[in-house]
């Protein structure tokens, strides 16, 4: 899977477009682990530090939590796209059910219905007016953030406990001559299913349904 910084002159059908409440640090993950799936005819957006809503060239500030999941209304106005990965961390809301958190924070989403592809991935499949959307949400981390997972994948690859913490991790790798998107992009296939495994179901489900259009 190819990875483009901004919507361009992409076909709608080929686009995937990837939302976070920040996007830098996921920019690397993100890149690394598209350039790992099959389908190179297909694309996914990397996570903007400032998400596209206003009207013509404005831009708000950062968004954080399930509050990005708005922000699809303009993608879908503006530039007609139909095929989203929302990715969060478990820091951001304290529900037990995540399937409930998700739709309350649906607002203006129209026939919502939620599928369970992990223990923290989901597929919704909604509308917006006459659009037919796709939505893959991921959760990272069991208690707090994606640092979680990090952290799993180098224990898996080096044997080496590094604390869920970014300096901590980026620290590690520095030392290891290595970074986030080279640590994803050349972790053995079992580690990296076991550390990322609803991301890996959701990239699995979202080749599944491009392949199947």
């Amino acid at each position: 899977m190819k990875t483009a910084t901004e919507p361009g002159n992409i076909d709608v059908e080929l686009m995937t477009i990837a939302l976070t409440g920040d996007g830098r640090r996921e920019q690397s993950l993100l890149k690394a682990f598209a350039e790992r799936f099959n389908g190179n005819d297909f694309v996914l957006q990397l996570p903007a530090p400032v998400a596209p809503l206003g009207h013509g060239n404005k831009l708000t500030g950062r968004f954080c939590g399930f509050s990005v999941l708005q922000t699809i209304k303009t993608y879908v106005t503006k530039y007609k796209y139909s095929r989203y990965l929302f990715l969060i961390d478990s820091e951001h809301f304290k529900a037990e059910d995540l399937v409930s958190e998700i739709k309350s924070n649906l607002a203006g989403f129209d026939r919502v219905r939620i599928t369970s592809l992990g223990d923290q991935a989901f597929l919704i499949c909604c509308n917006i007016g006459s659009h037919d959307l796709t939505i893959h949400v991921v959760v990272h981390g069991e208690e707090k953030c994606i640092e979680e997972n990090i952290s799993k994948l180098i224990l898996s690859e080096f044997g080496t406990s590094v604390k869920p913490i970014k300096s901590h991790i980026d620290r590690f790798l520095r030392q290891n001559g290595s970074n986030l998107y080279m640590l994803i992009k050349n972790a053995k296939s079992a580690n990296l299913l076991q550390a990322f495994n609803d991301l890996s179901a959701a990239f699995s489900n979202m080749e599944s349904i491009l392949h199947n259009c």
